[in-house]
């Protein structure tokens, strides 16, 4: 949409949802902050009817903003090696009616300046499956009422059909005109362009003949591109196979082409709930001042880490980051997980994403078996996730604080516990929710 010749540029939004139970609409802020940065720039123009687009997003950013603030806390800032949780401000009252209101009304907006210019704009959502039942139930509901001049595609993992986040996102399409296509294997002459594109590779008929029967799909593509690289081997046929015939899977294919300090990074950083914010990375490596841009510089050379557009980091795919967790042994992951926790603690006053902040001490504290901290936080989190009807992430938090509460001996912390979880199973069990 973007490289077609002539005529306006079309904007393309895109959302990633991340694997971080309670990030709730991370991924549609995305997509608001891309459209801001096409609003802001010379893409729109004097158009007519570009003031009610740059109005529709004002609106949404606000109600986006109270609405993933149901965990801020007062006095969190200060707060470093003591009792994390601080004082809980009130919620501000801002319910999912009113989220998707705003969300409506700004691809309404968008849908009109696309029309009127003979453009579309797409909308790129990846990994759905991994979205909050609040997200999904969102994303359904704009589907189901999507404006003209607006292309809408997700991705969604199939592998596991158990998988309620998928399951909930195929009955949600039926019904409603929409397609759901399979992304079967790479072609070998796809496979020949992205060789070229991407890394500057002349890939014969005979290699990629071997790829499109061993290595398809783009995941297993870009490890055996990048190991080629890194190794400075050709793609011939041998050579790939020989790549091939060395590794388990992609993921340690691609694990292995690091040298030995960047193994040792990325373990270390794999225990991380995505997005990884800077300062908390360079305080996990032990790096400060020049030895955090050569972090930076490196972690784009090693093909296992990408940067995000708002300046934080990810693993290149989930696989490696799930392929880098599993060489851990237990006591290595408590023993990372508490100084995860450590430099969340650190860096407060330089965070701005807080409810990330405080989802990822729930997480740490709990695997770092620091039970007192996990405790009380997941219970208070959980609580929060249950009024803002994110049951499932209010599950999930809730059983922490009663395994937290079995380890601490409490008994009044874990009938607590068992009575917040108890309110929640209702709910999810409810059919009111069921039809949602």
């Amino acid at each position: 949409m973007q490289e077609r010749s002539g005529g306006l540029d079309s904007p393309v939004l895109r959302g990633e949802v991340f694997d971080l139970p309670g990030m709730i609409f991370s991924a549609f802020r995305d997509l608001l902050k891309d459209l801001q940065r096409s609003a802001a720039s010379a893409r729109f123009g004097n158009t007519p009817g570009t003031e009610g687009i740059r109005e529709a997003i004002r609106y949404a950013d606000d109600v986006f903003e109270k609405y993933a603030a149901p965990v801020e806390p007062v006095g969190l800032l200060a707060k470093t090696g003591e009792e994390i949780i601080g004082v809980f401000a009130r919620s501000p009252e801002v319910g999912y009616d009113r989220v998707y209101q705003a969300f409506e009304e700004l691809l309404r907006e968008l849908g009109r300046l696309m029309e009127g210019t003979g453009r579309v704009a797409a909308v790129l959502l990846d990994d759905v499956h991994l979205a909050s039942s609040l997200d999904r139930r969102l994303l359904r509901e704009i589907m189901h009422d999507l404006p003209p001049g607006i292309l809408l595609a997700f991705t969604c993992r199939t592998g596991n059909a158990t998988d309620p986040g998928y399951v909930s996102m195929q009955e949600g399409i039926r019904g409603l005109g929409f397609s759901e296509v399979p992304l079967p294997g790479m072609q070998r002459h796809e496979i020949r362009e992205m060789g070229e594109r991407r890394f500057g590779l002349s890939i014969d008929d005979a290699a990629a003949g071997l790829l499109e029967e061993t290595s398809g799909d783009p995941f297993s593509l870009m490890a055996c591109f990048n190991a080629l690289h890194h190794r400075d081997r050709a793609p011939t046929p041998e050579n790939i196979a020989d790549l091939l015939a060395g590794a388990e899977d992609p993921a340690e294919l691609a694990f292995s082409t690091l040298p030995g300090p960047g193994k040792a990074w990325a373990k270390e950083l794999s225990v991380l709930n995505p997005p990884f914010p800077v300062p908390v990375m360079a305080c996990m490596l032990d790096l400060q001042g020049a030895g955090v841009t050569l972090m930076a510089d490196r972690m784009q050379e090693s093909g296992m880490f990408r940067r995000l557009p708002g300046g934080e980091y990810a693993f290149a795919h989930p696989l490696l980051q799930e392929h880098c967790r599993r060489k851990l042994s237990d006591d290595a992951k408590a023993a990372l997980n508490a100084r995860a926790a450590d430099c969340f603690e650190r860096s407060l006053h330089r965070l701005s994403g807080r409810l990330h902040v405080l989802l990822s001490l729930a997480c740490h504290f709990f695997h770092a078996r620091e039970y007192g901290k996990a405790a009380d936080l997941n219970l208070e989190l959980g609580l929060r996730f249950y009024r803002r009807e994110d049951y499932d992430t209010a599950l999930m938090l809730t059983e922490r604080a009663i395994v937290s509460a079995e380890h601490l001996g409490d008994g009044a912390l874990r009938t607590a516990a068992e009575q917040q979880r108890d309110l929640i199973r209702q709910k999810i069990a409810s059919p009111i929710r069921a039809v949602q």
